[in-house]
């Protein structure tokens, strides 16, 4: 750098010697230069600028701004400079630059004005962002479609389905919602393993959507399960047709991978006005009713009833559950082990289980769900962090090793001013090390960062850590990571559903787990359910990982029996684990843990 030292606006200009501002300037490793403000003349660059665009240095005075600032590129972080006389406009955004070789990258800028050479310029911070831009540009697309069939996801769908129903409203139409969820899909994976599974569901994918209009939608809600919104009918007999045909075309054999499958399915069918006044109600409608059709045998639909007795018969079946459950003795929970690559146990996360009479225990998710409907959420999550912290404690008869738990917590709760001193009173009552609790928030929740931000702060001051679950399918939350106090982030299961496609999920593991690190976090991966998932997470460097292979969700007796055997020494928790794991450098097949 020149001997003259940048000042700010309106500084003097005394020509001062090489300094710790002239070594700031050259020996940094961002991108920096300065340019004329009037003349959008680049007066001086670092070496680190001269590197990243390419350019000598002499060269890279003959030029002025425009000509490495592509005006009004859009890049999807932000939008891109307009250069009007001296303004180099929306600053802090990711801009897109080219490179001498004629190459683009996104950059993102910042700027200062300062005076150089008895002239007003500004400074520039040029930081190449085109690799962090990238994975943000795949995870848009992840965020919003299955990553097997390529149909839209929840998220997707409750926007289809808003769309829908904002639309009936206007011109005085109807709408449907469709549950879609195959009849006796684990025998396929039992039967022919889970890649003929999965093409399986390919299959089923193709045959709804080939079936219906371009203004339907159709989308894959996880595991077996679809849901259909059909955007303009005129009657729940014009709903039912669409019922009767699909299930027609899924009775039809269909040959996969060599064999014969004949993919049958149970169809719950709401329609919008009739069955709900909102998403919520329509969807529950829809559900329940489907629930109907599969406790009938399967293979068949069913339209909710007029009223949606059916929905209210099955929402108050668990609001009594609920209410049992907190006025009794508290919550069944079972656990499920996470283990590290090396074949040690990281931990385990808490579920909640409530028992259905007819379908046996009702998927968390779901209960979750209707304890935020009915306003129940908040002393159900009080009565599971206190049972947790009870657990722990009777755990440390069999081991001395602390264990990590991982509770799942909903926005509601860290709104409330008490969660905090409510938290803190169930780990000192039972003498818990606040390390030892691990709070999992959902991806989505991040984004009302500022509702959140200051209970997350308070508990994580206290030791508590913060997991952001089901990473990758909110893309926009990278961006407020880093101000919220997260230790770990665990990957959707949909990624690793399909992570040994190179050319799917692969690379967006694989960016995860570099971006978590490289923001010194941890990295966790659910849903591992093959040995070769659990192989390419491994050298890939992910720190934690659960699923089928390893663990199924035990009840509290059997996660002693594994703590029993714990080595009761300093190193003890990395040796916990299933013994083919802890054999031949942690390469062995791991049988699953079961109840």
């Amino acid at each position: 750098m020149r001997s003259d030292v940048p000042q700010e606006p309106g500084a003097a200009t005394p020509e001062t010697p090489i300094s710790a501002v002239s070594i700031l300037f050259n020996g940094n490793p961002l991108a920096i230069w300065i340019y004329d403000a009037a003349t959008l003349q680049f007066l001086d660059a670092n070496e680190s600028a001269l590197a990243q665009y390419g350019y000598s240095r002499e060269a890279f005075l003959q030029l002025k701004l425009q000509d490495i600032v592509l005006s009004g590129q859009e890049t999807g972080e932000g939008r891109g400079p307009a250069i009007h006389g001296d303004k180099l406009h929306a600053d802090n955004a990711v801009q897109r630059h080219l490179r001498r070789d004629g190459t683009q990258m996104n950059v993102a800028v910042r700027s200062n004005e300062v005076q150089h050479l008895g002239r007003r310029c500004k400074l520039v911070i040029a930081e190449d962002v085109t690799e962090r831009w990238h994975v943000n540009a795949e995870l848009v697309q992840m965020a919003h479609h299955d990553a097997l069939t390529g149909l839209p996801n929840r998220t997707l769908l409750a926007d289809r389905m808003t769309q829908a129903m904002t639309s009936a409203q206007r011109l005085k139409h109807r709408t449907a919602v469709i549950c879609v969820d195959l009849d006796h899909f684990k025998k396929v994976n039992d039967w022919y393993g889970h890649a003929i599974g999965d093409e399986h569901l390919k299959h089923v994918a193709g045959l709804l959507t080939s079936r219906l209009r371009g203004m339907d939608t159709v989308a894959r809600m996880g595991g077996d399960e679809f849901a259909i919104v059909l955007g303009e009918i005129s009657s729940a007999e014009s709903a039912s047709l669409v019922g009767k045909m699909l299930l027609q075309a899924l009775n039809k054999p269909a040959v996969i991978g060599g064999y014969t499958i004949e993919p049958r399915a149970s169809l719950g069918i709401a329609i919008y006005p009739d069955h709900g006044r909102n998403m919520d109600e329509v969807w529950r409608a829809a559900d329940a009713a489907m629930y109907r059709a599969k406790r009938a045998g399967g293979n068949r639909f069913v339209v909710a009833d007029p009223d949606a007795s059916s929905t209210a018969d099955d929402s108050e079946a668990l609001d009594a559950s609920l209410r049992g459950m907190l006025a009794g003795d508290g919550p069944l929970l079972h656990y499920q082990l996470q283990y590290a690559p090396h074949g040690g146990l990281r931990g385990v996360e808490a579920f909640l289980r409530l028992q259905d009479g007819i379908r046996g225990f009702i998927h968390p998710d779901r209960v979750i769900a209707r304890a935020e409907d009915n306003g129940m959420i908040c002393p159900v999550g009080r009565c599971v962090v206190e049972a947790v912290c009870r657990q722990m404690d009777q755990w440390r008869s069999v081991t001395d090793t602390p264990l990590r738990v991982a509770v799942n917590i909903s926005p509601s709760q860290l709104k409330r001013k008490e969660f905090v001193a409510e938290t803190a009173k169930s780990l000192a009552k039972w003498r818990i090390d606040p390390a030892c609790l691990e709070m999992e928030v959902t991806e989505r929740a991040v984004l009302n960062i500022e509702e959140i931000l200051p209970k997350m702060k308070d508990l994580s001051a206290t030791g508590v850590r913060f997991t952001v679950d089901d990473f990758g399918i909110g893309y926009s939350s990278l961006q407020h990571l880093h101000r919220l106090p997260i230790s770990t982030v665990k990957i959707d299961r949909t990624f690793v559903d399909r992570l040994c496609d190179t050319a799917s999920s692969y690379p967006i593991v694989k960016a995860i787990i570099a971006v978590g690190h490289s923001m010194k976090m941890e990295v966790v991966a659910e849903g591992v359910e093959q040995e070769e998932q659990r192989l390419i997470l491994s050298r890939l460097g992910c720190d934690g990982m659960q699923g089928y292979l390893l663990s199924k969700p035990v009840a509290p007796e059997e996660i002693a029996k594994v703590l029993a055997n714990t080595p009761k020494d300093t190193d003890a928790s990395h040796r916990i684990g299933p013994p083919s794991l802890r054999q031949n450098g942690g390469t062995r097949h791991v049988r699953p843990l079961t109840a």
